[in-house]
């Protein structure tokens, strides 16, 4: 056998044993965001119980379509940081209970949620109500239509809808849903830029998908004046800041 034949099973045989640790590695993480995620419905099922206990209504689950614990968080922190006067998210869910609570607490502002299924929007105005929070928001029906976007046409939330919503402090992006398109959001800042205070939050959510990324980029050098930042959070999110 030849030095060089030896090398190249040598070679092959670390490739082998790297491939394997991989997938072992891999598995293990799999497992282990499992069962993290068992805990975090531990955690919310158990505050779930406490609140019927105490005489509240139940919430629903996080993650899945429904935004995650964690980036529920950071929309609480700015609500509470911008003392915000008008919120818009698009997508409704349980997303739209927390930023409509975390108003209330504030004792002052408004949320407008936009939605592009009226089965869906009908299920978030029922939770409103059960909440008792039904004040401080109300959900639109917006549906999906063709618009033009930079002179391109896309399809995206029906802009009529959306005429009236300006001086936004806190702009949430989890939506529309992206089966007709991978990067169907896109449009939601061009759109609302001029329509937001200065100093304003947008949190876009899922900014650990590919056509996210690359949204992210666009967004960068179409906005350089803005604050770009990027959270690892469960799947990910991107933090802009408008600047004052």
């Amino acid at each position: 056998m030849t030095t060089t034949t030896l090398c190249l099973i040598l070679f092959a045989f670390t490739l082998t044993l790297l491939g394997i640790g991989a997938w072992v590695l891999a598995r293990k993480l799999r497992r282990l965001r499992s069962m993290l995620r068992r805990q975090e419905r531990h955690v919310w099922e158990s505050h779930n119980i406490f609140r019927v206990l105490a005489g509240g209504a139940s919430l629903p689950l996080p993650g899945g379509w429904a935004a995650s614990t964690d980036l529920l968080g950071e929309v609480l922190r700015a609500v509470a940081t911008r003392r915000s006067q008008r919120v818009v998210e698009l997508g409704s869910g349980l997303s739209t209970l927390v930023i409509a609570a975390a108003l209330r607490s504030n004792g002052a502002g408004h949320l407008v949620s936009i939605d592009a299924d009226e089965n869906y929007a009908a299920l978030t105005r029922e939770q409103l109500q059960r909440q008792g929070l039904s004040e401080w928001a109300e959900v639109r029906i917006a549906p999906l239509k063709d618009v033009s976007v930079e002179g391109q046409t896309r399809p995206w939330y029906d802009t009529a809808v959306l005429a009236d919503l300006t001086h936004i402090d806190l702009l949430l992006i989890d939506g529309p849903p992206t089966f007709l398109r991978a990067d169907i959001r896109y449009p939601a800042l061009p759109f609302f830029w001029d329509r937001l205070s200065a100093g304003a939050i947008v949190l876009l959510d899922d900014a650990a998908r590919s056509a996210e990324q690359a949204m992210s980029e666009a967004w960068r050098r179409q906005y350089p004046q803005a604050q770009f930042e990027y959270l690892r959070l469960e799947k990910g999110a991107l933090r802009v800041r408008k600047p004052h």
